[in-house]
Protein backbone atom coordinates (compact mmCIF):
# COMPACT_ATOMS: atom_id res chain seq x y z
CA UNK A 1 0.00 0.00 0.00
CA UNK A 2 1.18 3.50 -0.88
CA UNK A 3 1.95 4.95 2.64
CA UNK A 4 0.89 8.63 1.35
CA UNK A 5 -2.12 6.91 1.20
CA UNK A 6 -4.57 6.96 4.38
CA UNK A 7 -6.06 2.91 5.40
CA UNK A 8 -9.55 4.63 5.03
CA UNK A 9 -9.28 4.89 0.90
CA UNK A 10 -7.31 1.55 0.94
CA UNK A 11 -8.97 -1.36 -0.84
CA UNK A 12 -11.30 -3.27 1.17
CA UNK A 13 -9.78 -6.88 1.16
CA UNK A 14 -6.43 -5.33 1.79
CA UNK A 15 -5.65 -6.15 5.86
CA UNK A 16 -2.37 -4.27 5.72
CA UNK A 17 -2.64 -1.59 8.36
CA UNK A 18 0.00 1.81 8.82
CA UNK A 19 1.93 1.29 12.28
CA UNK A 20 1.66 4.42 14.06
CA UNK A 21 3.39 5.05 17.34
CA UNK A 22 0.74 5.59 20.50
CA UNK A 23 -0.04 8.58 21.69
CA UNK A 24 2.80 9.83 24.65
CA UNK A 25 -0.28 9.69 27.94
CA UNK A 26 -0.63 12.90 29.54
CA UNK A 27 0.12 12.39 32.85
CA UNK A 28 -2.26 14.12 35.96
CA UNK A 29 -0.19 15.56 38.96
CA UNK A 30 -1.91 16.54 42.49
CA UNK A 31 -0.17 19.60 43.85
CA UNK A 32 -0.26 20.29 47.23
CA UNK A 33 1.25 23.62 48.44
CA UNK A 34 0.63 26.37 50.75
CA UNK A 35 2.55 29.11 47.93
CA UNK A 36 -0.23 29.25 45.26
CA UNK A 37 -2.43 32.48 44.51
CA UNK A 38 -6.24 31.94 45.84
CA UNK A 39 -8.97 33.37 47.34
CA UNK A 40 -7.24 33.01 50.63
CA UNK A 41 -4.15 34.19 50.05
CA UNK A 42 -4.29 36.58 46.49
CA UNK A 43 -0.48 38.32 47.33
CA UNK A 44 2.24 34.87 47.21
CA UNK A 45 5.22 34.21 45.66
CA UNK A 46 4.69 32.63 42.28
CA UNK A 47 7.25 30.42 42.09
CA UNK A 48 5.22 27.40 42.20
CA UNK A 49 2.45 29.13 39.74
CA UNK A 50 5.53 29.84 37.30
CA UNK A 51 6.40 26.14 37.86
CA UNK A 52 3.30 24.39 37.15
CA UNK A 53 2.49 27.02 34.27
CA UNK A 54 5.90 25.91 32.48
CA UNK A 55 4.68 22.44 32.15
CA UNK A 56 1.08 22.36 30.32
CA UNK A 57 2.65 18.80 28.94
CA UNK A 58 0.60 17.12 31.89
CA UNK A 59 -2.58 17.85 33.74
CA UNK A 60 -2.49 19.39 36.81
CA UNK A 61 -5.15 19.54 40.38
CA UNK A 62 -3.73 21.96 42.72
CA UNK A 63 -4.59 21.80 46.41
CA UNK A 64 -3.83 25.29 48.10
CA UNK A 65 -3.50 25.27 52.12
CA UNK A 66 -3.99 28.10 53.87
CA UNK A 67 -3.96 28.06 57.71
CA UNK A 68 -6.66 29.87 59.91
CA UNK A 69 -7.09 30.01 63.93
CA UNK A 70 -10.14 30.67 63.83
CA UNK A 71 -12.24 27.22 63.49
CA UNK A 72 -15.47 29.22 62.08
CA UNK A 73 -13.34 31.00 59.01
CA UNK A 74 -12.31 27.43 57.67
CA UNK A 75 -14.10 26.35 54.39
CA UNK A 76 -13.12 25.14 51.18
CA UNK A 77 -13.44 27.15 47.77
CA UNK A 78 -13.58 24.97 44.46
CA UNK A 79 -11.53 27.07 41.82
CA UNK A 80 -9.84 28.96 44.41
CA UNK A 81 -11.75 31.85 44.28
CA UNK A 82 -10.93 32.73 40.38
CA UNK A 83 -12.88 29.74 38.72
CA UNK A 84 -9.67 27.72 37.61
CA UNK A 85 -10.77 24.36 38.24
CA UNK A 86 -7.84 23.04 38.46
CA UNK A 87 -7.53 24.44 41.94
CA UNK A 88 -8.93 23.86 44.96
CA UNK A 89 -8.50 26.13 47.95
CA UNK A 90 -8.64 24.57 51.82
CA UNK A 91 -8.29 26.95 54.78
CA UNK A 92 -7.60 24.79 57.32
CA UNK A 93 -8.17 25.31 60.91
CA UNK A 94 -4.42 25.14 62.94
CA UNK A 95 -3.34 25.91 65.85
CA UNK A 96 -0.56 29.02 65.63
CA UNK A 97 3.56 28.49 65.71
CA UNK A 98 3.28 25.04 64.54
CA UNK A 99 1.62 23.63 67.34
CA UNK A 100 -0.07 19.56 66.68
CA UNK A 101 1.19 20.47 62.91
CA UNK A 102 1.37 16.75 61.89
CA UNK A 103 -2.23 16.34 63.78
CA UNK A 104 -3.35 19.22 61.22
CA UNK A 105 -1.50 18.11 58.48
CA UNK A 106 -3.23 14.42 58.93
CA UNK A 107 -6.59 16.38 59.09
CA UNK A 108 -5.83 17.85 56.04
CA UNK A 109 -5.13 15.01 53.83
CA UNK A 110 -8.11 13.32 55.03
CA UNK A 111 -10.22 16.78 53.69
CA UNK A 112 -8.29 16.20 50.94
CA UNK A 113 -9.16 12.82 49.92
CA UNK A 114 -12.59 13.33 50.54
CA UNK A 115 -12.55 15.72 48.12
CA UNK A 116 -10.50 13.84 45.59
CA UNK A 117 -13.17 10.90 46.25
CA UNK A 118 -16.00 13.39 45.60
CA UNK A 119 -14.43 14.25 42.51
CA UNK A 120 -13.35 11.63 40.79
CA UNK A 121 -11.04 11.14 38.21
CA UNK A 122 -7.59 9.49 38.83
CA UNK A 123 -4.05 11.08 39.11
CA UNK A 124 -0.28 9.41 38.57
CA UNK A 125 1.54 11.39 41.35
CA UNK A 126 1.57 13.77 44.35
CA UNK A 127 4.10 16.47 44.57
CA UNK A 128 4.32 18.39 47.94
CA UNK A 129 5.90 21.86 47.78
CA UNK A 130 7.64 21.50 51.31
CA UNK A 131 8.26 18.93 52.84
CA UNK A 132 7.77 19.94 56.63
CA UNK A 133 4.50 21.17 55.59
CA UNK A 134 2.67 19.87 52.70
CA UNK A 135 5.28 16.78 52.79
CA UNK A 136 2.81 15.56 55.82
CA UNK A 137 -0.54 15.55 54.17
CA UNK A 138 1.29 14.17 50.70
CA UNK A 139 2.86 11.35 52.89
CA UNK A 140 -0.62 10.06 54.32
CA UNK A 141 -2.35 10.81 50.69
CA UNK A 142 0.27 8.80 49.02
CA UNK A 143 -0.26 5.85 51.22
CA UNK A 144 -3.89 5.74 50.90
CA UNK A 145 -4.10 6.08 47.37
CA UNK A 146 -1.03 4.28 46.64
CA UNK A 147 0.44 6.84 44.58
CA UNK A 148 4.29 8.21 44.10
CA UNK A 149 5.02 11.14 45.79
CA UNK A 150 7.62 13.63 44.87
CA UNK A 151 8.31 16.41 47.25
CA UNK A 152 10.37 19.96 46.70
CA UNK A 153 12.61 21.23 49.36
CA UNK A 154 12.86 25.03 50.35
CA UNK A 155 15.52 25.73 52.91
CA UNK A 156 14.41 28.43 54.55
CA UNK A 157 11.19 26.66 56.07
CA UNK A 158 12.42 23.38 56.06
CA UNK A 159 15.51 24.29 58.20
CA UNK A 160 13.46 26.50 61.04
CA UNK A 161 10.78 23.69 61.10
CA UNK A 162 13.40 20.85 61.57
CA UNK A 163 15.29 22.90 64.05
CA UNK A 164 12.14 23.35 66.22
CA UNK A 165 10.72 20.24 66.20
CA UNK A 166 13.17 17.38 66.64
CA UNK A 167 10.84 15.49 67.84
CA UNK A 168 9.47 14.82 64.37
CA UNK A 169 12.32 13.22 63.04
CA UNK A 170 11.29 9.98 62.95
CA UNK A 171 8.05 11.32 61.01
CA UNK A 172 9.97 13.52 58.22
CA UNK A 173 12.43 10.24 57.89
CA UNK A 174 9.14 8.37 56.43
CA UNK A 175 8.55 11.13 54.12
CA UNK A 176 11.89 11.09 52.64
CA UNK A 177 11.90 7.72 52.66
CA UNK A 178 8.46 7.65 50.69
CA UNK A 179 9.56 10.06 48.33
CA UNK A 180 10.17 9.20 44.96
CA UNK A 181 12.16 12.13 43.91
CA UNK A 182 13.51 15.14 46.45
CA UNK A 183 13.47 18.69 44.08
CA UNK A 184 16.08 21.31 45.64
CA UNK A 185 14.19 24.61 45.15
CA UNK A 186 17.24 25.81 47.70
CA UNK A 187 20.64 23.80 46.98
CA UNK A 188 22.25 25.34 49.41
CA UNK A 189 20.06 22.91 51.51
CA UNK A 190 21.08 19.84 50.13
CA UNK A 191 23.97 18.87 52.53
CA UNK A 192 22.00 19.57 55.86
CA UNK A 193 19.03 17.10 54.54
CA UNK A 194 21.55 14.53 53.77
CA UNK A 195 23.23 14.62 56.85
CA UNK A 196 19.47 14.27 58.67
CA UNK A 197 18.29 11.91 56.19
CA UNK A 198 20.84 10.13 53.96
CA UNK A 199 18.26 9.76 51.11
CA UNK A 200 19.77 7.96 48.05
CA UNK A 201 21.44 10.54 45.80
CA UNK A 202 19.83 8.95 42.51
CA UNK A 203 16.41 10.51 44.04
CA UNK A 204 17.85 13.96 44.48
CA UNK A 205 17.19 16.52 42.06
CA UNK A 206 17.95 20.18 41.44
CA UNK A 207 14.72 22.40 40.57
CA UNK A 208 15.26 26.20 40.79
CA UNK A 209 12.19 28.37 40.75
CA UNK A 210 11.71 29.97 37.36
CA UNK A 211 11.20 33.60 36.04
CA UNK A 212 9.82 35.12 33.40
CA UNK A 213 12.40 35.10 30.74
CA UNK A 214 10.75 36.78 28.01
CA UNK A 215 10.12 39.62 30.20
CA UNK A 216 13.56 40.46 31.08
CA UNK A 217 15.81 42.15 28.44
CA UNK A 218 19.84 43.55 29.37
CA UNK A 219 19.95 47.09 28.44
CA UNK A 220 22.95 48.22 25.97
CA UNK A 221 24.27 50.09 28.86
CA UNK A 222 24.45 50.45 32.10
CA UNK A 223 24.85 52.99 34.79
CA UNK A 224 27.96 53.05 36.31
CA UNK A 225 28.65 52.29 39.99
CA UNK A 226 24.86 52.26 40.15
CA UNK A 227 23.87 49.35 42.76
CA UNK A 228 20.07 47.98 43.46
CA UNK A 229 18.54 45.62 45.78
CA UNK A 230 15.19 44.39 45.52
CA UNK A 231 13.64 42.97 49.22
CA UNK A 232 10.42 42.68 51.07
CA UNK A 233 11.13 46.14 53.71
CA UNK A 234 8.59 43.90 56.48
CA UNK A 235 11.71 41.50 56.83
CA UNK A 236 14.53 43.91 56.21
CA UNK A 237 16.51 42.18 58.13
CA UNK A 238 16.45 39.12 57.41
CA UNK A 239 17.01 39.91 53.89
CA UNK A 240 20.35 41.32 55.22
CA UNK A 241 19.69 45.23 54.85
CA UNK A 242 20.90 45.93 58.82
CA UNK A 243 24.33 44.88 57.34
CA UNK A 244 23.94 46.51 54.13
CA UNK A 245 24.00 49.72 55.02
CA UNK A 246 27.28 49.95 57.25
CA UNK A 247 28.59 47.55 54.69
CA UNK A 248 28.00 50.04 51.65
CA UNK A 249 29.00 52.98 53.96
CA UNK A 250 32.46 51.12 54.42
CA UNK A 251 32.74 50.08 50.83
CA UNK A 252 32.38 54.08 50.07
CA UNK A 253 36.24 54.55 51.19
CA UNK A 254 37.00 52.83 48.17
CA UNK A 255 34.44 53.55 45.76
CA UNK A 256 33.10 57.17 46.59
CA UNK A 257 30.63 57.17 43.39
CA UNK A 258 28.80 54.19 43.80
CA UNK A 259 24.97 54.43 44.74
CA UNK A 260 22.46 52.47 46.04
CA UNK A 261 18.79 51.74 45.08
CA UNK A 262 16.79 50.23 47.60
CA UNK A 263 13.49 48.73 46.06
CA UNK A 264 10.19 47.05 47.84
CA UNK A 265 7.18 47.08 49.25
CA UNK A 266 6.60 47.90 52.78
CA UNK A 267 4.59 49.37 55.08
CA UNK A 268 4.27 53.62 55.34
CA UNK A 269 5.58 52.99 59.32
CA UNK A 270 8.36 50.55 58.39
CA UNK A 271 9.37 52.35 55.24
CA UNK A 272 9.93 55.70 57.25
CA UNK A 273 11.84 53.28 59.46
CA UNK A 274 14.35 52.30 56.43
CA UNK A 275 14.88 56.38 55.66
CA UNK A 276 15.44 56.78 59.28
CA UNK A 277 18.23 53.75 58.92
CA UNK A 278 19.78 55.59 55.96
CA UNK A 279 19.05 59.33 57.41
CA UNK A 280 21.23 57.81 61.25
CA UNK A 281 24.22 56.29 58.59
CA UNK A 282 24.24 60.01 57.00
CA UNK A 283 24.02 58.02 53.22
CA UNK A 284 21.56 60.34 52.19
CA UNK A 285 23.42 61.11 49.45
CA UNK A 286 24.27 57.52 48.08
CA UNK A 287 21.33 55.57 49.15
CA UNK A 288 17.65 56.46 47.69
CA UNK A 289 14.88 54.60 49.70
CA UNK A 290 12.92 54.07 46.00
CA UNK A 291 10.07 51.86 47.91
CA UNK A 292 7.36 49.59 45.91
CA UNK A 293 7.46 49.00 42.14
CA UNK A 294 5.30 47.29 39.82
CA UNK A 295 7.29 44.06 38.97
CA UNK A 296 7.20 44.01 35.27
CA UNK A 297 8.31 48.04 35.45
CA UNK A 298 11.16 46.75 37.38
CA UNK A 299 12.39 44.17 35.05
CA UNK A 300 12.08 47.28 32.52
CA UNK A 301 14.57 49.08 34.42
CA UNK A 302 16.52 46.25 36.29
CA UNK A 303 18.76 45.99 33.13
CA UNK A 304 19.89 49.75 33.50
CA UNK A 305 21.88 48.95 37.03
CA UNK A 306 25.49 47.67 37.55
CA UNK A 307 25.18 45.10 40.54
CA UNK A 308 22.65 43.84 42.38
CA UNK A 309 23.30 43.19 46.03
CA UNK A 310 20.89 41.22 48.38
CA UNK A 311 22.92 39.56 51.45
CA UNK A 312 19.93 37.58 52.83
CA UNK A 313 20.13 35.34 55.85
CA UNK A 314 18.17 32.45 55.30
CA UNK A 315 16.90 32.68 52.28
CA UNK A 316 14.99 30.12 50.31
CA UNK A 317 15.73 30.83 46.60
CA UNK A 318 16.12 34.43 45.77
CA UNK A 319 14.23 34.70 42.04
CA UNK A 320 15.72 38.59 42.20
CA UNK A 321 19.12 36.86 41.79
CA UNK A 322 18.06 35.11 38.55
CA UNK A 323 16.23 38.36 36.77
CA UNK A 324 19.47 40.01 37.49
CA UNK A 325 21.68 37.83 36.19
CA UNK A 326 19.69 37.31 32.77
CA UNK A 327 19.26 41.18 32.99
CA UNK A 328 22.81 41.14 32.32
CA UNK A 329 23.55 42.79 36.23
CA UNK A 330 26.15 40.94 38.36
CA UNK A 331 25.09 39.97 41.76
CA UNK A 332 26.29 39.68 45.15
CA UNK A 333 25.14 36.92 46.88
CA UNK A 334 24.91 35.17 50.57
CA UNK A 335 26.88 31.89 50.66
CA UNK A 336 24.64 29.17 52.24
CA UNK A 337 21.90 30.83 51.46
CA UNK A 338 19.38 31.70 48.28
CA UNK A 339 20.75 31.12 45.20
CA UNK A 340 24.17 29.51 46.36
CA UNK A 341 24.93 26.42 44.59
CA UNK A 342 22.61 27.36 41.68
CA UNK A 343 25.47 30.00 40.24
CA UNK A 344 28.42 28.08 40.85
CA UNK A 345 30.94 29.08 37.97
CA UNK A 346 29.19 32.42 36.92
CA UNK A 347 32.14 34.62 37.01
CA UNK A 348 29.49 37.48 37.50
CA UNK A 349 28.56 36.21 40.79
CA UNK A 350 29.92 37.24 44.19
CA UNK A 351 29.85 35.02 46.88
CA UNK A 352 29.81 37.19 50.67
CA UNK A 353 29.25 35.86 54.23
CA UNK A 354 25.90 37.21 55.15
CA UNK A 355 26.48 37.70 58.78
CA UNK A 356 30.00 39.93 58.19
CA UNK A 357 29.67 43.58 57.51
CA UNK A 358 33.42 43.56 56.26
CA UNK A 359 32.71 40.56 53.88
CA UNK A 360 29.66 42.15 52.13
CA UNK A 361 31.76 44.96 52.02
CA UNK A 362 34.26 43.42 50.41
CA UNK A 363 32.00 41.99 47.85
CA UNK A 364 30.33 45.30 46.33
CA UNK A 365 33.71 46.48 46.07
CA UNK A 366 35.16 43.40 44.31
CA UNK A 367 32.13 44.08 41.59
CA UNK A 368 32.33 47.75 41.23
CA UNK A 369 36.11 47.20 40.47
CA UNK A 370 35.04 44.37 37.97
CA UNK A 371 31.49 45.68 36.75
CA UNK A 372 32.10 46.34 33.25
CA UNK A 373 33.78 43.24 32.95
CA UNK A 374 31.18 41.26 34.77
CA UNK A 375 28.37 42.54 32.49
CA UNK A 376 30.26 41.67 29.34
CA UNK A 377 30.47 37.71 30.40
CA UNK A 378 26.75 37.47 31.07
CA UNK A 379 26.07 39.15 27.99
CA UNK A 380 28.08 36.60 26.54
CA UNK A 381 26.96 33.92 28.04
CA UNK A 382 23.57 34.87 28.28
CA UNK A 383 22.26 31.40 26.29
CA UNK A 384 23.74 29.55 29.00
CA UNK A 385 21.97 31.45 31.61
CA UNK A 386 18.16 30.64 30.54
CA UNK A 387 19.81 27.08 29.68
CA UNK A 388 20.56 26.87 33.72
CA UNK A 389 17.49 28.59 34.84
CA UNK A 390 14.77 28.39 32.30
CA UNK A 391 12.20 26.00 32.27
CA UNK A 392 12.93 23.76 29.13
CA UNK A 393 15.09 21.14 30.51
CA UNK A 394 13.95 21.53 34.46
CA UNK A 395 10.46 20.74 33.05
CA UNK A 396 11.45 18.07 30.59
CA UNK A 397 13.60 15.70 33.09
CA UNK A 398 10.61 16.57 36.23
CA UNK A 399 7.82 14.66 33.26
CA UNK A 400 10.68 12.13 32.54
CA UNK A 401 10.97 11.38 36.35
CA UNK A 402 7.14 11.33 36.52
CA UNK A 403 6.51 8.72 33.94
CA UNK A 404 9.34 7.01 35.67
CA UNK A 405 7.73 6.78 38.75
CA UNK A 406 4.43 6.13 37.72
CA UNK A 407 5.28 3.30 35.43
CA UNK A 408 7.38 1.93 38.84
CA UNK A 409 4.30 2.09 40.94
CA UNK A 410 1.71 0.63 38.28
CA UNK A 411 4.27 -2.69 37.88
Amino acid sequence: MDLKESPASSNAGDDTKLETAPPRRRHRILHVTGDYPNINKPLTTLAVKNFIDANPDADHIIVTLDRTSLPWRARVTPGGGNGDARVVSIRYWGLPLGVQLAASMYLVARQIRRILQMRGGDFDAIHAHKLTFEGLAGYWLSLWFEKPLVCSLRGEVESKVLAVKPHYRFLYRRVVERCSRLYYVSAWYRPALHKAFRPSPAKQRLLPNFVHLESIEPHVESRPNAFVSVLCFEVYKRKGLDRLLPAFKRALKTHPDITLDLVGRGTPERLAHIQSLIDKADLGGSVRLVGPVEHTELLGRLGGYSGFVLPSRNETFGMSFIEALLAGVPIVYSRGCGVDGFVDGIDAAVPVDPRSVASISDGIVRLAAHQRAYRDWLLRNRDELIARFGPTTHISLYNTDISVISNEENS
